[in-house]
């Protein structure tokens, strides 16, 4: 059974290495190079049953143990690479109260301004009855609103949050939340950090592919922009897929 079970890891393996590109191919190399050497010394054992050869025993010993670290060693580091790359773990927050006032909000929606967006924003944050999910430049901002609001940090520096460049994470994050939360609210606060590293037509597709997700479960968009800080067709662009708020 352990023969069976490693050929059969083996082979998954094997065939998945050019299906994969980056860390993730690199985690399938190594797993397919640690059950190589598993499967070998495997072979080696049976060999060594069939003739006697105790001899051999601790080269299989060591080899086995070296095998079992880097099988461990890779798992350990690709659950790693896809907490970092896709952040799926996500605590569903708070479930509103439904007689504690405030509304709901579903649909596609732009609050534009410089400074006055994050007044309107947080107004509009303490009126919500529901789960709120933030990305934004300013996390600060966004502290001490409430155990239904969730803050995700914009940027390149750090591992703690999500970097701009990555928009299917965003997106595979906030269609989550909104599956784990009844009526969410997801608000991006950070469309000229976005812009920055990617091209318009990407961010607007972006854009509009989330909200199309949210509204089919029965959530909200919410984009906060400075109409300043982009061409005026851009802008026309968006107010053509959100209702200004």
């Amino acid at each position: 059974m352990i023969t069976i079970s490693l050929l059969y890891l083996l082979m998954f393996f094997i065939q998945r290495i050019n299906r994969y590109s980056g860390k993730a191919r690199k985690a399938v190399i190594g797993l397919t190079g640690f059950l190589t050497s598993a499967v070998i010394v495997r072979a080696v054992e049976t060999f060594e049953k069939l003739t006697k050869g105790e001899e051999i025993r601790p080269v299989i010993y060591v080899i086995y143990s070296f095998a079992i670290l880097g099988l461990i060693v890779m798992v350990t580091w690709y659950v790693r690479f896809l907490e970092e790359e896709y952040l799926f773990i996500i605590q569903p927050q708070k479930k509103p109260s439904e007689n504690g006032g405030g509304e709901k909000l579903i649909g596609a929606y732009i609050i534009s301004g410089a400074r006055s967006r994050i007044v309107d924003l947080i107004n509009m944050i303490k009126e919500l009855n529901a789960p709120i999910l933030i990305f934004t430049r300013s996390p600060d901002f966004y502290k001490d609103l409430g155990e239904n609001v969730r803050v995700v940090w914009i940027t390149q520096a750090s591992e703690e949050g999500i970097a701009p460049t990555k928009l299917h994470v965003i997106q595979e994050y906030a269609i989550r939340f909104a599956k784990e939360n009844s009526y969410a609210v997801i608000i991006i606060d950070c469309l000229e950090y976005l812009l920055i590293y990617n091209e318009f037509p990407s961010v607007f597709k972006f854009l509009v592919n989330l909200k199309d997700h949210l509204l089919m479960l029965n959530s909200a968009l919410v984009l906060a922009v400075d109409e300043k800080a982009l061409e005026p067709r851009q802008y026309t662009l968006l107010l053509n897929e959100f209702e200004p708020l």
